[in-house]
């Protein structure tokens, strides 16, 4: 009797794509897509749109002038301090932005945002084992179209940030077909923001050991790239304290609720403006270990999705300093929960998923330096009460705890496997006789 070896089919789920639904989708992105750029051009009025990019198109130009991307008082960017934020090979990045004529750069930044949004999108269905066909691109237009208002993900598009396109290389780079070069784009995506970097954690701690050392080779390219193009700046900021938060926001006051980390969180909780590594630190670990056997369980249960997905939550929760707009790792959770309300098919999920986007809706709260429109119930000025406000300016650290709770809990509901054990082959039994043997 002999035995076969039968290996795990893969899960193809599919959406429903009538007409209909294909059409309306897509007229709905492009109706939200027209949205932005009304509301972009009440920011333009101000000043400040696209502000972090033109911040990156500086750098560009410091790197091909030769001019200072560290020293404060000398160098000249637009933006905190008048100092680069980044690690120097993200200037390298940054620089093919200073090759493109003035005219078409804002339509660059809206476009190759809003490209990544949508591919995130696509990405995340269908890691879930969704087929790749009208279904999933009807339910990829409306879902980010439905994702775009969201307060982080909007002030990416109204700065110009590039937080989208991080999310979507880590997502590319994780949760695809396990290859020679995968972790190439956590390393790539570390040398550009240094946060990605938590995610080499993860991989030790799944023994995706491999991985793990593309990762962090990556990255010491990015590093090395960074030497051989600007040694004296790489030096100035690799031997400063990259860990400061001072060097993001100009202050180690941790209170403002565009903070949203375990630090500020703690910050405003205890009203300690530069509250002591002692404390924050010990928290920060604790929800790392937690986090980290949650995403651990799920990559072993094949839900590399949602492993990845707790993993980018983890990482925005840790930082020393959460501006709002990094907290574009809802995306996916949103997909993820968007899918499993339709699964379901029941009313609790689906008031549970409204009730979670009402509270991200970039809802009119004030009105901020230079006239810019203050947007988002996390950032809800002090005239309301206090109680309320507490609440508002802790509204993304409490919401990422109860997606890791959630994760923990109903990991399958969030992320169902995408392989299922194929069927046994059956058992045949030879009679006995002349040949048989017996």
């Amino acid at each position: 009797m002999a035995a076969n070896v039968v290996c795990d089919a893969p899960v193809e789920r599919r959406l429903p794509a009538p007409l209909w639904w294909v059409v309306s989708s897509g007229v709905l992105l492009l109706m939200v897509f027209a949205g932005y750029t009304t509301w972009s051009g009440v920011w333009a009025k101000t000043g400040v749109h696209l502000e972090d990019f033109r911040t990156y198109l500086a750098a560009g130009q410091a790197l091909r002038d030769g001019a200072p991307l560290y020293e404060p008082g000398a160098a000249r960017l637009p933006t905190i301090a008048g100092t680069f934020k980044y690690p120097p090979f993200a200037a390298e990045v940054f620089l093919p932005l200073t090759l493109l004529p003035k005219v078409l750069l804002p339509l660059v930044a809206v476009l190759v945002n809003l490209f990544a949004l949508v591919l995130v999108v696509w990405v995340a269905l269908g890691r879930q084992g969704y087929a790749a066909d009208h279904g999933r691109v009807a339910a990829t237009a409306a879902l980010s179209a439905l994702a775009l208002p969201m307060q982080p993900v909007l002030l990416n598009f109204t700065v110009g940030q590039v937080n989208l396109l991080l999310l979507l290389l880590i997502l590319l780079d994780l949760t695809g077909r396990d290859r020679w070069w995968t972790g190439a784009g956590v390393g790539v995506a570390a040398g550009i923001k240094l946060m990605p970097a938590v995610f080499v954690l993860y991989l030790l701690a799944a023994r995706r050991f491999r991985a793990a050392a593309v990762a962090v080779g990556a990255f010491g390219l990015t590093v090395a790239a960074g030497f051989a193009a600007l040694p004296a700046e790489s030096a100035k900021f690799w031997a400063a304290s990259v860990v400061d938060p001072a060097r993001i926001t100009g202050s180690t006051d941790a209170l403002a609720p565009e903070n949203q980390s375990i630090r500020g969180a703690l910050a405003r909780a205890l009203n300690i403006p530069d509250v002591p590594s002692r404390i924050w630190i010990p928290v920060a670990a604790a929800v790392a270990l937690a986090a980290l056997w949650t995403a651990v369980r799920a990559h072993n249960r094949n839900q590399e999705l949602l492993a990845v997905s707790v993993t980018g939550v983890l990482m925005v929760l840790v930082t020393p300093w959460t501006w709002t707009h990094y907290w574009v790792w809802f995306i996916p959770f949103f997909v993820m929960a968007a899918c499993a309300a339709h699964r379901t098919r029941k009313w609790r999920p689906a008031a549970a998923l409204t009730l979670v986007y009402l509270l991200l809706f970039p809802w009119r709260v004030g009105t901020g330096r230079d006239g810019v429109p203050l947007v988002g119930l996390v950032i809800l000025p002090e005239h309301h009460p206090p109680a309320l406000q507490a609440a508002a300016h802790a509204l993304y650290v409490t919401l990422a705890a109860a997606l890791l709770i959630l994760a923990a809990a109903h990991p399958t509901w969030l992320n169902p496997p995408t392989t299922q054990p194929a069927p046994a082959p059956a058992i045949q039994t030879q009679p006995h006789g002349r040949g048989s043997g017996g």
